[in-house]
């Protein structure tokens, strides 16, 4: 009795430590709101700029679409990453089986990918940064299916935010950001 449960023990007490991807929760697709976008993508600004840009994000959903996404890129398109209040952008690719991203904030960058293919049981993005750490990324899709958000986690204990897609992201684009 003791023998068994002693190791279910210590494994138990070193899970707490190791970086272990979450159970996803993401599924394929939810409903997500405008503010949910806009309260991830202006995290890293001031205070004082924090109401302007989240009206520049709210003001992108309240306006008529033409064309979003553009022709072609239905499987791909803007992907950011907020991470330790600093804005990484970059782009995703997706396909039915298998997806990723690269995002990037000056000379740092990260990547990751999932593959159906190659054994990934989950869409559990295994993450890799030019400066040695590694982690993970889970992301949401939006029920359009295009667009969504996610939660990214490095290594080091590092958490991030994670917002994908043309429409959401079309606030920093038409502002040049």
């Amino acid at each position: 009795m003791i023998r068994s449960f002693f190791p279910a023990l210590c494994g138990a007490a070193l899970a707490g430590c190791a970086l272990v991807p979450p159970s996803h929760v993401g599924g394929i697709g939810a409903s997500i709101r405008p503010m949910d976008y806009a309260a991830r993508l202006c995290r890293p600004v001031s205070i004082e700029q924090y109401p302007a840009c989240v009206s520049a994000v709210l003001d992108v959903f309240d306006q008529p679409r033409p064309n979003l996404p553009p022709p072609g890129h239905s499987t791909s398109g803007p992907f950011a990453v907020i991470l330790a209040d600093a804005l990484y952008l970059g782009e995703y690719r997706s396909t039915p089986f298998a997806a990723s991203f690269e995002v990037s904030h000056g000379t740092h960058q990260c990547r990751g990918a999932y593959s159906a293919l190659r054994g990934s049981p989950d869409a559990i993005y295994d993450v890799h940064c030019n400066d040695g750490r590694m982690g993970w990324a889970d992301v949401i899709r939006a029920s359009d299916g295009r667009n969504g958000i996610g939660r990214f986690m490095l290594d080091d204990g590092t958490r991030g935010d994670i917002v994908f897609g043309h429409l959401p992201l079309a606030a920093l684009t038409r502002n040049g950001d």
